[in-house]
Order: structure tokens, then C-alpha cells, then sequence
């Protein structure tokens, strides 16, 4: 037996004191230099199935292009900041341009007068000398608004008095989600009858014909080519079994042939969506802008027109698909909506692929420079209320007035609202959770007291 008075077995304490200090201080060295580093170089994984502790590729991509200093204010609570830190330092991370200020309004009332503050929770974006509140605390309310200080205002005038979608209804054929999607970028909405007055108003920035049932007048077409050709931006929405010669007529003008026919698709993917074969799903996208962001994504054109690109381009006009049907589509040909059943007749329907938008940028021969700009849809179902949020048809729409407005730094896909996760079970199933969850502790419990008992 070893005597614990003995030299050797001091030094054996002596080491083992020393090994223990050496190991603690080396311990103490990694957990300090790992929150050293963590502090200096931040890094998250977002492992929620909506990203939602992720900003969107449009938030990232107004962020990176930032050429401006932006500021968030804060007004709360000082209790309440903690909350909202995680969303905004976002912002913040992604670039050195933007900062955020918590401000309690009543200790700082003056700044809160200054910026209109009557609640907490406001959320104040300024650049310069413009700024504007967001109207939520979400990160689409936060982009929205520093959206609209980039860009500052402007006007979309909507056509109306041939029985276009109203931007005011609110039914599920209405498009008052796509006014509210305008505002929220700093759009004011209004509507123009050229009936009325063939001119486009000195203030439109973006004139939108949404799904006319009546055709225009040559004198409304000719305001039209007018505007177009001075360099104003048009997105046409035409839907099928409409007789519209004259805006067909327009838009042949440019090498683009709007087809009188219906678009069936009978890809078995868009089943899995519960669509029906006469509301394409959109999975092929061109190479414009507009649609870039789009390659994963998928949109659907309920109810569409198709359109012929000419084959031999025009020196004062560059035109270009955006969207494609699936092979297995087809077009009926001459449709209108009085036909009960649609089958593909060989030698009259055209097989897919088939365009179902396309978009067109006029050059001036004389200098080269960029003229108007238009875009053409095949269905103007595709921004009413109803389908707006399939997807990414809101995607779609709104890249389309960017582009067509030269904002092409704010196409993107964009911030979408929380969702909420739920677990639905049936009575049955909750019953079996609930056993198994009391039987773990019961087994504990029940082994502890074997244990007891046994050593007794």
C-alpha cells in the first residue's frame, strides 16, 4: 500500500493540481477567444422553414446597392427594444450605410415631433432629407418604406371605361391588393378615360390596361403610341376571347402578334396545385430582368391569351419572351367563351411551348438611346385579388412595373409575411402524445423506486 506521506506521491499531487490549472486556463483561453471572434465576426444560420430570421433577396439586394446613408428609428419603449433587435441589426449587418437608433419618445420628444410619432412601436426610415414611416414593424413594412425614400414618389394611372379591373374592388376579380402592393412603394394610384381625353396625363409614370372587354378607339390607340414613343412605359393585360383589334394592332406595330386563343396546359405538375389545364403554370422563364429572379419559382396565368415574337426583329424595337407554357400545352384557336368543351384539332392548334408574355423596349434609331418600354400579358387575372398571392404572381407583377419604371435595383423576390406553424392532430393521435410523453417520467419514476427498494 502506497504511503501518502511519501515524496512521490506529492509530486504526483503536485502535478495533478498543475494539470488541472493548465487545462482550466486553456478553457478559459477557448471561451475567450471564441467570444472575441463571435463579437468581431457575427454569423447566423437561419434553420426556420420560412427564413424568417433571414432578410429576403430584395431587402439583401436594395441593401447592397445602397449608394446612400439610411437611418432606422426606433420609437418605443426602452423595455421593448430587446424585440425588435433582431430583425432590425439585420439591416445594419448587411451594410455599413444604414445604422439604427432606439429612440423613447419621452425622453427624446422633440425627435418623435419631428417625425410625426403619436404611438410606440413606429418605425422611422430616413435618407436625406426624405423619410417615411413603415407602416409595419415586419420586414416587408421596413423595406417598403425604405423603398419608398429611395425612389420617392410617383404616379400609376390605371385605364378605365372599357370595362377594365377596377383598382379599387375589392371582390375577388378586383385588384385593390395591387393597388395596396403600389402604395406600399410609395405609388399613388389613380385612374385616367381616355374616352374622356386621348392624352396620357404630364404625370404618369406607368399607364396599366388591365383586362379591357371592349376595344379602344384609333384616337386612344394613338395617345398611346404617342405616350410610348416620347418614352412612357404600358403593361397590357389582354385577356382571351376579347375582341381587341386595335390594341392587337398596337402591339403588331412592335413584332408582337396577339393571338385570339385560349392557352390548355395539361402538365400533370400544375395538379399538385389543384389548377385546372386552362390556368398555365409558368415554370420556363426568358433571361429579362423581370423574370431572372423567377427561375425557381413557379406563377400561374389563369385563363390566358398567347403571343407571337416576329421572327425578323425591327430596328426600332427590341422584343423578348418572358414566360412559357409547358410541351404539352396547346392553344385553342379563335376561342371565345360561348365553346362548352376545348380539345387540341390537329392542323388548327398550335402545340406548346407557347409565349404568354413578352416585353419590348424601343430604341431612337438616331442615337440608340432607350425609348418607352412596354410589357404584354396574356390574362389580366393574374394580379386580381384572387391569384395575386399564388405563388410568385406578386413577384411577377411587381418586377414588371420596376422594370417598367427603371427601378430594375428593386427586382427581387420580396419579403414574405410570417407564417405560423401548426401541428394538427387528430383526438387518436393526441391520446397516443400524451401517453408516450407521461410514460418516459412514469418509467423513471417506477425505476428509481426499484432501485430504492432493491438496496434497502
Amino acid at each position: 500500500m502506497a504511503n501518502p506521506d511519501h515524496p512521490s506521491s506529492s509530486r504526483l499531487k503536485v502535478l495533478r493540481g498543475a494539470n488541472l490549472a493548465l487545462y482550466t486556463l486553456i478553457g478559459i483561453a477557448i471561451a475567450v477567444a471564441v467570444n472575441y471572434y463571435a463579437s468581431r465576426y457575427t454569423r447566423q444560420w437561419d434553420l426556420t422553414p420560412n427564413q424568417k430570421y433571414s432578410l429576403s433577396a430584395q431587402s439583401r439586394k436594395i441593401l447592397k446597392t445602397l449608394n446612400t446613408n439610411v437611418t432606422l428609428y426606433v420609437f418605443d419603449q426602452a423595455q421593448h427594444f430587446r424585440a425588435r433587435r433582431d430583425l432590425l441589426e439585420q439591416y445594419a449587418a448587411a451594410t455599413p450605410r444604414v445604422k439604427v437608433e432606439y429612440i423613447d419618445p419621452n425622453r427624446d420628444p422633440g425627435l418623435a415631433k419631428q417625425f410625426g410619432v403619436h404611438s410606440y412601436g413606429t418605425v422611422i426610415v430616413a435618407a436625406g432629407a426624405r423619410h417615411d414611416e413603415a407602416k409595419t414593424t415586419t420586414e416587408e413594412g421596413i423595406t417598403n418604406a425604405l423603398i419608398s425614400v429611395l425612389k420617392g414618389p410617383s404616379v400609376v394611372y390605371f385605364a378605365e371605361g372599357h370595362g377594365e379591373r377596377d383598382p379599387n374592388g375589392s371582390d375577388a376579380h378586383g385588384y385593390s391588393n395591387v393597388k395596396t402592393a403600389l402604395e406600399n412603394e410609395n405609388d399613388q394610384v389613380k385612374t385616367v378615360n381616355l374616352l374622356a381625353k386621348p392624352e396620357i396625363p404630364a404625370d404618369c409614370a406607368l399607364l396599366i390596361i388591365a383586362g379591357p372587354q371592349k376595344d379602344y378607339l384609333p384616337q386612344e390607340v394613338d395617345a398611346i403610341k404617342k405616350y410610348l414613343a416620347g418614352g412612357g412605359r404600358v403593361l397590357f393585360m389582354l385577356d382571351p376571347g376579347v375582341s381587341l383589334p386595335n390594341l392587337a394592332g398596337l402591339l403588331a406595330g412592335y413584332n408582337v402578334t396577339a393571338r385570339n386563343d385560349l392557352v390548355i396546359d395539361q402538365n400533370p405538375i400544375a395538379q399538385m396545385f389543384g389548377t385546372t389545364p386552362s390556368m398555365p403554370l409558368i415554370m420556363k422563364y426568358g433571361t429579362s430582368p423581370i423574370v431572372e429572379p423567377l427561375q425557381r419559382f413557379t406563377t400561374l396565368f389563369p385563363l390566358t391569351r398567347s403571343f407571337e415574337v416576329g421572327k425578323t426583329p425591327k430596328p426600332d424595337v427590341t422584343v423578348e419572351s418572358l414566360c412559357e407554357t409547358t410541351p404539352e400545352s396547346f392553344d385553342v384557336a379563335n376561342f371565345n367563351p360561348s365553346m362548352r368543351e376545348v380539345s387540341y384539332r390537329p392542323g388548327k392548334d398550335l402545340k406548346g411551348p407557347l409565349t404568354v408574355a413578352v416585353s419590348g423596349q424601343l430604341t431612337n434609331s438616331a442615337d440608340s438611346k432607350p425609348e418607352g418600354r412596354f410589357v404584354a400579358l396574356g390574362t389580366s387575372l393574374l394580379a386580381a385579388n384572387a391569384y395575386l398571392g399564388f405563388q410568385a404572381n406578386r413577384d411577377l407583377f411587381m418586377n414588371i412595373v420596376d422594370w417598367l419604371s427603371s427601378n430594375e435595383n428593386l427586382i427581387s423576390i420580396r419579403p414574405k409575411p410570417p407564417e405560423q406553424q401548426h401541428l394538427n392532430l387528430t383526438a387518436r393521435q393526441m391520446t397516443g402524445l400524451l401517453i408516450k410523453v407521461a410514460a418516459v417520467p412514469l418509467l423513471i419514476i417506477m425505476a428509481g423506486i426499484l432501485v430504492w427498494w432493491s438496496r434497502r
